[in-house]
């Protein structure tokens, strides 16, 4: 039985009605022959820009992740591994550009912290959420200090810090861009837990049962900076045709063999660093 064979019997075994029909669908199109993605060419040097609509997803470890995920493609761990505990399940998470900007300012941005700070007090007082960009606590709680109007505030690492590499961590070293601008790639991305076009019935097969009422009775949950507002769960998975680019973190950068094993497996791929800069080409 090939991995194909294998996911469709799971699905039929584990999922029914729409939510059978969908994943079954998904699955032929992951494994369809898919026409050629277009990959941005860089030389190197050049400044990686990120398109709106650009996916990025991190992974742990080293070189045998690297090639599951090559080999395999994006698939949810639920399909892959026991136990299942994650909190979206059956799905993939990737990081969801919201609007176009550039590699260096994106890992800027995310590398920071996400405050939390109460506005007044009693029965009108409202939270909010901000990304605050690496560098920048002093001067954002310097100002917040001054405000009259705010009460109490916290922080927290990013996610994106667990996940992808980072200028304040060494824990990820790789992480993949993926080009979601064929047509091919926005009908797998349809598929996103977090689109708001699905129905109860089928949102519960993608939630541990500990999320589902405060998921869907509060239309998706009250996504803002903090819980975030930037991902995507793709049911199912995505192919790694998709990807254009490895993003590495400062040991690989490093690594000429680890670099060169990358360009190997993904020839037509630029690799870049945290400074947002292409440091191995595909022009």
């Amino acid at each position: 039985m090939n991995n194909k064979e294998k996911y469709i019997n799971d699905i039929n075994n584990r999922f029914s009605g729409k939510t059978k029909d969908l994943l079954l669908k998904q699955v032929e199109l992951f494994y369809e022959d898919n026409p050629n993605i277009e990959k941005t060419k860089y030389n190197v040097g050049d400044e990686v820009k990120l398109s709106k609509g650009t996916f990025i997803h991190g992974i742990y470890g080293g070189l045998d992740n690297f090639d599951f995920t090559i080999n395999n493609g994006f698939i949810s761990s639920d399909f892959t591994q026991t136990p299942r505990l994650n909190k979206i399940c059956n799905s993939v998470g990737m990081w969801n550009i919201k609007e176009d900007i550039t590699l260096k300012e994106y890992v800027e941005l995310y590398s920071g912290f996400t405050i939390s700070y109460i506005i007044d007090r009693g029965p009108g007082s409202k939270e909010v959420s901000e990304l605050i960009p690496y560098h920048k606590f002093d001067e954002i709680t310097e100002k917040i200090n001054n405000d009259e109007k705010i009460w109490s505030y916290r922080g927290a690492q990013t996610k994106e810090v667990r996940f992808i590499p980072s200028l304040v961590s060494n824990k990820r070293q790789i992480a993949f861009i993926l080009n979601m601008n064929s047509e091919y790639a926005k009908k797998l991305s349809y598929n996103d837990v977090w689109n708001t076009e699905f129905d109860k019935e089928v949102l519960e097969s993608f939630l541990d049962y500990r999320y589902v009422d405060t998921f869907i009775n509060k239309d998706r949950i009250n996504r803002d900076a903090s819980t975030t507002d930037r991902e995507s769960a793709i049911m199912f998975g995505l192919p790694s045709t998709l990807i254009e680019g490895v993003f590495v973190g400062r040991k690989i950068e490093k690594d000429e063999e680890t670099l060169k094993y990358i360009k190997k497996k993904l020839p037509d791929c630029y690799i870049c660093n945290l400074d947002g800069k292409v440091i191995i080409g595909n022009n």
